[in-house]
């Protein structure tokens, strides 16, 4: 459960309580008694949680995700079929275990093996909710004073990735996909929509529901399955139109994008994804990059970044600020401008006061 260590002329104890919180304490100059400590500490927080085991319930984490499903998700999550995703691969890893056996330990085994090939906000996703079903879990009366994911800190997020693609790279893609990842691809392109707003596109109106208005030339993001928590409308651009009207719908629950095994809203294409980017040629690419690419098109093209920002639904201009160095034209002009403006210098690309030319070169 812990271990010991030296540092300098002390002997250390290194452990996690059951709260998970982690504690270094320096004991003595001798090795024993820093041993002696360790297994009192050991004994006693085996006692506390064997008290703790009894008074908790014996449900194991299969069991309670399910609740946890019935009880939270369903009633009071915005996006339930996103945090369902996630709790499904959760019970995949832990369902068998009960829940006042899982550790600190185990938890941080599972986050390193689940940021293998993930991003930090993808694990921080997983353990967002097991914070969350911990927390219910002594709400609910069925542990006691225990909550291991308590005080593991949240990865740190680097959301300042700017990767986007060139006009040709953009036709490579565009021509390696087809089918219905050809129309999503497109989609994103021209909207900068995230994934989960653009499997959520209904063909028409509907309460609570992303839609394209065709009418109006408008895709709808409703507040419920936005980041942002905020509705927004898109201008639809024609390429999107018509792509669109050409589109064959598929399924009658009014979804644009469904699984046809299942008539069902499709869930992922990462392996056509990835094919069609290797067909592509092109390298160090995710989907979400697709969002970037719309903006960058927008602020290389001119459109100021308060525009950018509505269209792409943040809720504050720090993130819309990472495109603002594709926008510089208009600064490279203010600086030509002053020699314009004040040719005594320089003119044609040659010095017109010789003592002003040697004085720069100094």
């Amino acid at each position: 459960m812990g271990s010991i260590f030296k540092k300098h002329s002390r002997w250390y104890i290194d452990y996690y309580q059951s709260d998970g919180k982690r504690v270094r304490k320096a004991v003595s100059k001798y090795r024993e008694q820093a041993e002696l400590a360790l297994k009192k500490v050991e004994v006693e927080m085996a006692e506390c949680k064997y008290l703790n085991v009894k008074k908790s319930k014996e449900i194991t984490f299969k069991e309670f995700a399910e609740k946890y499903r019935r009880k939270h998700i369903q009633r009071r999550s915005r996006s339930a079929d996103k945090q369902e995703w996630f709790l499904n691969g959760l019970i995949k890893y832990f369902g068998k275990r009960m829940m006042y056996e899982i550790t600190v330990m185990e938890i941080d085994d599972y986050l390193e093996h689940r940021h293998e090939g993930r991003s930090a906000s993808t694990v921080n996703r997983d353990l967002a909710m097991l914070k969350s079903m911990f927390s219910r879990a002594n709400e609910w009366g069925d542990l006691v004073d225990y909550h291991p994911a308590k005080n593991i800190k949240l990865l740190f997020e680097d959301n300042e990735r700017c990767r986007y693609l060139t006009d040709e790279e953009q036709d490579r893609l565009l021509s390696a996909c087809s089918g219905m990842l050809r129309m999503i691809v497109l989609i994103a392109l021209r909207t900068g929509l995230r994934w989960g707003e653009i499997v959520n596109l209904k063909w028409r109106q509907a309460p609570k529901s992303n839609y394209v208005d065709f009418e109006h030339n408008t895709v709808f993001v409703h507040e419920s399955l936005a980041k942002s928590k905020k509705s927004r409308y898109i201008p639809l651009a024609p390429s999107v139109k018509h792509a669109l009207l050409d589109y064959p719908q598929l399924s009658e629950s009014g979804y644009i994008f469904v699984n046809p095994k299942t008539d069902k809203q499709i869930v992922t294409l990462k392996k056509s994804f990835r094919r069609a980017l290797k067909k592509a040629k092109i390298e160090d690419f995710r989907f979400h990059d697709l969002r970037h690419c719309f903006a960058s098109d927008l602020v290389r093209n001119g459109v100021d970044l308060f525009t950018v920002q509505k269209l792409l639904g943040h809720s504050s201009p720090k993130m819309t600020m990472r495109y603002a160095h594709l926008g510089n034209d208009h600064l490279r002009k203010a600086i030509q401008f002053l020699d314009e403006k004040n040719p005594y210098l320089f003119r044609d690309g040659h010095f017109l006061d010789t003592t002003a030319k040697n004085a720069i070169k100094l």
